[in-house]
């Protein structure tokens, strides 16, 4: 996460790179899908398994020799790298969307792990994939199109160009591709969580014909405009609150991209995503649009329009120890002055072990210290910040009097040191989901949307390295799209493992209210869900009232 102290602004020349994949019909009109291959039904229901071994993560150690500044304040990330387990046979795990949903355009998510890492075996890896994941192919004379999102181990990121542009011909044109290399990927009910086993998993669906999606691009070369330009009113197509899915490297004009689709609607956009695990060192493609992958620097995004769009929460991976503190002076991202003293001496005490207990002095050896700025806007009047509604930064060097953070910090902004918990990690997104139900429930069935689909971004120090198993996340955020029927089929999950998160605090989102500010989170856990509002009249976020069949996911 050291990617985070390195977001520079910069001043862009006007213009957006757009590429229009598909138009949106205005008539919602159902078709049948046709039946399933008998064969690959068969074959799939005898080849779901996954043996994982479990392997033991590394800990990080953190200096108590941080009073006479000469330890590393800086919360290293836990690797999710382990010891070796056994080396298991390629296999291809298929899930199934919502049960209990009146939309016949279902999704699946499916993953495939431990292929052999040659380029002929993993390019049939993803062959097999693309072929047998799709439930049906999108009917493009009734306006359907399809969306399939591809995510890549960082092992297979030598063969990232090449898998993508299988994954596209396999896919076919009527479905819009996009791709990105992670430190892990989830999806068939499985994360894969090791950087270092070979692995791709891919979420696809069909959407509704009046539904729109759009994919862009911005890069080194090709420049996001100010976040002033009525350029991002074109790309949010005019909507209320639009939507985005987004994936980038560390090395692309990310905040300016951020400033920008925050511009784009009426009141505030949703977007969510992350951002890319490259191999050290190597400096290959990384993110995709369809066929085509794009050089390092690239940030890669679809929008949605119309019948479809997103609801977002975000989870905390830490908890706050002691008070909170005022910034009194700082500067870019350097924190000077907390509450009229100098910064050091105020991180100074707090490490000494004031304010500490003892479990907290043990989490701070074991994992660090970290900072967390209140979101501005999510102060209570008298001063407060709700649990979890604070942005979690490094603190990776020093200024004296004060420390840096790996990111911007404003005189005004409230501060409160934090420590990483698995604990609190799986409190935090009990209580988002929990909350994100009730605002569903109080929302109604009209502007809840039905879910379709659910796309999971976890920091790479998340999964093992944090909760010492799998799928922790991957259980809970099942649970946005109906979690497991009682066939023990999985819900339609696919994601990947980020070297930062992209998304807005706590829970936001279509139909629960205006968008919120998106920002670049560090030990979070993200979860989209994909919601089809066809049931309403008109555009995404508009007042419909049409008559509407109550098909809420939450029962």
């Amino acid at each position: 996460h050291n990617i985070l102290g390195n977001l520079e602004k910069q001043r862009a020349p006007a213009g957006i790179v757009s590429r229009k994949t598909s138009t949106s019909s205005p008539r919602l009109a159902r078709s049948t899908p046709p039946p399933h291959n008998i064969l690959a039904m068969v074959t799939h229901a005898f080849i779901i398994l996954a043996l994982i071994s479990a392997f033991s993560p590394e800990a990080s150690s953190f200096s108590t020799r941080i009073r006479s500044l000469c330890s590393h304040i800086s919360a290293n990330k836990l690797s999710a790298q382990g010891g070796q387990g056994r080396q298991l046979k390629t296999t291809t795990t298929t899930t199934t969307a919502l049960k209990a949903s009146s939309n016949e355009n279902t999704w699946r998510s499916a993953i495939v792990k431990n292929a052999a890492h040659n380029e002929p075996d993993a390019l049939e890896a993803i062959q097999d994939i693309c072929t047998s994941t799709p439930c049906r192919s999108p009917n493009a004379s009734q306006g359907e199109q399809g969306l399939a999102f591809l995510f890549v181990s960082q092992k297979y990121s030598d063969h990232f160009e090449s898998m993508v542009k299988v994954a596209h011909q396999t896919l076919g044109d009527d479905t819009t591709l996009l791709s990105i290399v992670g430190g892990g990927v989830v999806g068939g009910g499985i994360e894969s969580d090791d950087p270092s086993v070979p692995a791709a998993s891919l979420l696809c669906g069909v959407l509704p014909p009046s539904a729109g999606i759009e994919v862009f691009m911005f890069g080194t070369d090709e420049l996001p405009p100010s976040a002033t330009s009525e350029a991002w009113k074109a790309i949010g197509r005019g909507q209320d609150v639009p939507s985005y899915v987004l994936f980038a490297d560390g090395f692309a004009p990310i905040q300016q991209v951020l400033d920008g689709l925050d511009a784009s609607g009426a009141n505030g956009a949703v977007v969510a995503g992350g951002l890319s695990c490259p191999t050290f060192g190597v400096e290959s493609p990384t993110v995709a649009i369809n066929g085509k992958a794009y050089p390092r620097g690239a940030a890669v995004g679809v929008g949605f329009s119309g019948a479809v769009g997103l609801q977002t929460i975000v989870a905390q991976g830490c908890r706050p120890v002691g008070p909170s503190f005022s910034v009194t002076e700082a500067s870019d991202n350097v924190i000077e002055e907390l509450d009229n003293k100098p910064a050091v001496e105020i991180l100074s005490t707090i490490t000494g072990g004031d304010y500490l207990t003892d479990e907290d002095k043990r989490l701070v050896e074991s994992g660090g210290l970290l900072c967390g700025l209140a979101a501005r806007g999510d102060e209570t009047g008298d001063g407060t910040v709700p649990k979890g509604d604070y942005l979690v930064r490094q603190i990776f060097g020093f200024r004296v009097p004060g420390f840096m953070i790996g990111g911007e910090v404003r005189k005004g902004d409230i501060l409160r040191f934090h420590v990483r918990d698995k604990g609190a990690a799986l409190d935090d997104i009990r209580t988002m989901i929990g909350k994100a139900k009730t605002e569903r429930s109080f929302a109604g069935s009209q502007k809840a949307g039905v879910p379709l689909a659910a796309m999971q971004v976890s920091c790479v120090a998340r999964g093992r390295p944090l909760f010492g198993s799998s799928g922790v996340d991957l259980a809970n955020v099942g649970e946005l799209v109906g979690g497991e029927d009682d066939d023990g089929e999985q819900p339609a999950v696919g994601g990947f493992f980020a070297n930062g998160e992209i998304g807005p605090v706590g829970v936001a989102g279509v139909g629960l209210g205006s968008g919120k500010q998106t920002h670049i989170h560090a030990f979070t856990t993200i979860a989209a869900t994909i919601c089809n509002f066809s049931s309403l009249e008109g555009a995404v976020g508009s007042e419909g009232e049409g008559d509407v069949e109550d098909i809420s996911a939450w029962g």
